[in-house]
C-alpha cells in the first residue's frame, strides 16, 4: 500500500512540473514571435484576397519551406478597419493579434451628409477607437487572452471557449484561403 501510495505521489510531482505556467508559455511565444518577425524576409510570401470577407480584404502567408510561419490579415470596412497576425510553431497555432479600429460612424458622413440629415455626427478620425486582443495558445488551446473583454464586460470561462472556436474557425478559413489560391 505504501509503495502504491509512493508511486501516486510520484506521478504527481513528475505531471506538475512537466506542465508549463502559463506565464512560461507567454514568454515563449512572446520569444518565437519576435524570432519569425526578424526573418519575414527570408519567409516565402503568398497574398490573396479575402473572399469569405464581406469588406474588402486581403490575406498574406508567410513559409518557411512548405510550412506556415504567420499569416496576416487586412480588412476594411466603412465602420471598422482590422489587422489581425496569426503565428505558427511546428505547425500550430501560438498566438494571434488583433488590432480593431472602429470608428464613431460611417467614413462615408461627411459634416456635409450629416447636416443635410439633421445630424450632429460624422466621422471623425480623432474619434476611432483601438482595441487590441492578444490570443496566446499551448498545444493548440487558448490558455490566456489579453484583454479578456467582451462588450466592455470580463469573459467568463464559455466565453473564452466560444472566441477560441471562433479564432479557430477563422485560422482554418485563413490557411484554406491561402491554400487553394
Amino acid at each position: 500500500m505504501n509503495k502504491y501510495i509512493a508511486f501516486l505521489f510520484l506521478s504527481f510531482i513528475c505531471l506538475t512540473a512537466c506542465k508549463q505556467k502559463p506565464e512560461d508559455v507567454v514568454a515563449s511565444v512572446n520569444k518565437t514571435t519576435a524570432k519569425i518577425n526578424k526573418k519575414l524576409p527570408d519567409y516565402k510570401q503568398k497574398q490573396v484576397d479575402d473572399i469569405t470577407s464581406p469588406a474588402k480584404g486581403n490575406i498574406t502567408g508567410y513559409y518557411r519551406d512548405d510550412e506556415v510561419k504567420k499569416v496576416y490579415t487586412e480588412h476594411f470596412s466603412d465602420t471598422d478597419r482590422i489587422f489581425a497576425s496569426y503565428y505558427f510553431d511546428d505547425g500550430m497555432l501560438i498566438y494571434v493579434q488583433e488590432q480593431n479600429y472602429k470608428y464613431n460612424c460611417s467614413d462615408k458622413i461627411t459634416p456635409e451628409i450629416a447636416s443635410a440629415n439633421h445630424d450632429s455626427v460624422w466621422y471623425d478620425d480623432k474619434k476611432t477607437r483601438l482595441d487590441i486582443n492578444r490570443y496566446y495558445f499551448d498545444k493548440n488551446k487558448l490558455i490566456k487572452w489579453e484583454p479578456p473583454v467582451i462588450n466592455g464586460k470580463p469573459a467568463y470561462t464559455s466565453d473564452i471557449l466560444t472566441k477560441e472556436s471562433l479564432i479557430w474557425a477563422q485560422t482554418l478559413v485563413l490557411l484554406k484561403e491561402l491554400k487553394d489560391e
